[in-house]
């Protein structure tokens, strides 16, 4: 690290999100901290729209381009060129608080020994989101304290030392969901504890409907089929994940304290998502590749 580096590289991977890259850049232009203990990497993956011009507006960032679609690939290529004695990435539909690398800079100096922070992650609803859809995200998407006690945390506020990650080979290229378990397991096997951090925190819209959920699920199944084998052999085991977590989730929301006409709502909603998954299963099976959402 050179005398006048950064001490955090922010790194945001991108596709397609013209509209709310601004928001998330808007927020880190409006960050508590001096500009100069932090660097922004913004990595174009493949957008077809404005985006790159969109992100260009900001004369803070450095714009990189990762044409190969994988979130994760993008987030190696950010990570090859960064700085900062430490790495923090979100995604470009996220929107972090003021104080979000003030709070970074203050539990590496307050934690040195973990090795992953995994700050929380806020939900908010946007105009035109579907109660029901928007319900149903806010009580099982972005559990970061739970995540930290399994050893685990999500890109869209994962905060490491760059050696660190670098040194496990950074995220799976190849995957294009479920890439930040699975480098979360190496990165425990490294070593490295995994905590929470409740005070660094970004903002993430809810997805508003049924079909942006149904799009998630897919691209989620198409990590786990990647990690389960690629092959027929991986249908069951990726069948009965998600058989098994749906249970989980029914029983659970059963016991919710939420109106009884959003359960219902809830309850189909978790339905048509299994739904959704074995049909999805079948599909890898018969050698389409995963899907990109």
């Amino acid at each position: 690290m050179q005398k006048n580096d950064p001490v955090i590289s922010i790194i945001i991977p991108v596709w397609n999100g013209e509209r709310r890259i601004v928001q998330t850049l808007e927020a880190i232009a409006a960050q508590t901290v001096s500009r100069d203990r932090f660097e922004v990497i913004v990595v174009n993956n493949g957008s077809t729209d404005g985006t790159a011009d969109a992100v260009r507006s900001f004369d803070f960032v450095t714009l990189l381009s990762e044409p190969i679609p994988s979130s994760y690939r993008s987030r190696n290529r950010g990570l090859a060129v960064a700085r900062g004695k430490y790495v923090l990435f979100t995604d470009g539909d996220c929107v972090p608080a003021p104080d979000w690398v003030e709070q970074a800079l203050a539990i590496v100096e307050r934690r040195p020994d973990a090795g992953v922070y995994a700050g929380d992650i806020v939900l908010f609803r946007e105009e035109g989101a579907r109660p029901v859809a928007a319900c149903y995200e806010e009580l099982t998407a972005f559990n970061q304290r739970y995540n930290a006690e399994h050893g685990y945390c999500v890109t869209a506020n994962w905060l490491c030392r760059r050696d660190d990650l670098r040194a496990i080979g950074g995220f799976d290229s190849d995957l294009l969901s479920g890439g930040d378990s699975e480098c979360s397991r190496r990165m425990v096997m490294a070593g490295h504890k995994v905590i929470h951090v409740p005070e660094m925190i970004v903002g993430h819209p809810t997805r508003a409907t049924l079909s942006e959920l149904i799009r998630k699920r897919r691209r989620v199944i198409g990590g786990r089929w990647r990690m389960d084998g690629m092959s027929e052999a991986g249908v069951p085991k990726t069948l009965w994940r998600m058989v098994h977590e749906a249970k989980g989730q029914a029983s659970w929301m059963v016991r919710t304290k939420i109106g009884m006409r959003n359960k219902f709502g809830v309850l189909g909603i978790t339905a048509a998502l299994m739904l959704a998954s074995q049909a999805e299963v079948l599909r890898l099976s018969a050698g389409r590749p995963p899907y990109r959402s």
